[in-house]
């Protein structure tokens, strides 16, 4: 397994990860009442999570596919 696909399934886990946190936090937020902030910061924290994975999936896959999975060499 090359780096770049290691990479993506570990950007890939945390993502779902955070697609199902995020569900289940959502219901907790619909269904009780909270008076703390607590589900709101930790679905905020989620939400980054899962964009900085997504992005980092994007940048894997644009320079993981131009090289071929092997480091660039320029001339």
């Amino acid at each position: 397994m090359s780096p770049w696909q290691l990479l993506n399934r570990i950007c890939f886990t945390i993502c779902i990860i955070c697609i199902i946190g995020g569900t289940v936090l959502s219901l907790s937020m619909i269904w009780y009442t909270h008076e703390s902030e607590f589900l709101v910061k930790a679905w905020g924290t989620m939400g980054v999570l899962f964009f900085a994975s997504l992005m980092t999936m994007l940048v894997a896959k644009i320079v993981g596919g131009k090289s071929g999975g092997q480091p660039a060499v320029r001339p």
